[in-house]
């Protein structure tokens, strides 16, 4: 029986898929579009690469035909706000349509665990950034990618409380680190990615404002050991859980990480929080030890570190510095 990982080309859900299959896990790697044969062949070991749109039921119903699954991680989404707004209504089909066809999926198969992976967007009102924000805090959503994931976490607690299915949803935030390295800049995704690029091309940055802006940044190893360890778990007592560094780092922290990985690296940036709020709001680090508690995992990684592995991988693949 296999795992079913959707969204296996993306950031998350392909560093999933990787470690997965190191543990030994059959999996099918779900992916829509975008399918990159390179990183697919990397990836050795018990895994099939199912092309597939979960907004499409009778795809959908094939793909569950074909393989023999036992549990799901659903990483696939529309990514933000920026994604979202030009289409709402493919918003809503991808971003919650699919979580229900799956949640049902999961109940006539009987499925050992269905985990959502969702945001800590859906807290868009949490904007004092010193103040953790706790697993059972209220969501505040104000924007349309923030609606359908709420919405998607809203699926996920019925089908649970409802249907005896168990399921949960995972909230994760302002996840960095290899293999996503962007051509171009990408605010959304925090300063990170363009800024480290940038050092190790020897590109000055030189920004007028951004330095004040703080957000929880998790690398994705830990994303995605926190959850392997949720999925696989022999209990899961909640419907929510928080996954993250538990910690705001400021871009000021960010550019330290940064000269200390890339010595000699040039970034100076200036106070205040744009162009990073443009288009989200800043607030408090997802928080709370219910993964702890009922896993015990915990992240590995501090800034400085998952810097520096960020930094090497993209020194071993000088192609994503052109």
């Amino acid at each position: 029986m296999a795992v079913l990982i959707t969204g296996s080309m993306g950031h998350v859900g392909y560093e999933l898929v990787r470690r997965a299959v190191r543990r030994g896990c059959s999996v099918v790697a779900q992916y829509r579009g975008t399918f990159r044969e390179a990183d697919a062949k990397a990836v050795e070991g018990d895994v099939s690469w199912v092309r597939c749109d979960l907004t499409d039921s009778n795809a959908l119903g094939s793909m569950l035909t074909a393989h023999a699954i036992s549990g799901c991680i659903h990483t696939a989404a529309l990514p933000n706000e920026i994604y979202c707004r030009p289409d709402p209504l493919n918003a809503v089909r991808t971003n919650a349509g699919a979580v229900a066809t799956l949640l049902e999926a999961a109940r006539i198969g009987k499925w050992r665990r269905f985990l959502y992976v969702s945001t800590g967007s859906v807290f868009q009102n949490a904007t004092d950034v010193t103040r953790p924000i706790l697993e059972d805090t209220q969501q505040t959503v104000t924007n349309i990618y923030s609606t359908t994931k709420y919405c998607g976490e809203l699926l996920t607690s019925m089908y649970r409380s409802q249907l005896d299915v168990p399921a949960a949803s995972v909230r994760i935030s302002w996840v960095y680190g290899q293999p996503l390295v962007p051509r171009q800049r990408d605010n959304p995704r925090g300063p990170i990615p363009h800024f480290l690029k940038c050092a190790l091309m020897r590109i000055p940055v030189h920004e007028p404002s951004g330095g004040d802006f703080a957000a929880s940044f998790t690398h994705v190893s830990d994303v995605a050991g926190g959850l392997l360890a949720a999925y696989e778990a022999a209990s899961l007592s909640f419907d929510a859980y928080h996954l993250g560094s538990g910690v705001n780092y400021t871009t000021h922290d960010v550019v330290r990480a940064i000269k200390a990985a890339v010595p000699g690296a040039e970034i100076e940036v200036g106070p205040g929080t744009a162009p990073w709020t443009d288009h989200t709001r800043m607030r408090g680090p997802l928080g709370g030890d219910r993964l702890l508690n009922d896993t015990g995992w915990r992240p590995e990684l501090s800034l400085e570190a998952g810097m520096r592995s960020f930094a090497d991988w993209m020194r071993a693949h000088p192609e994503v510095l052109q």
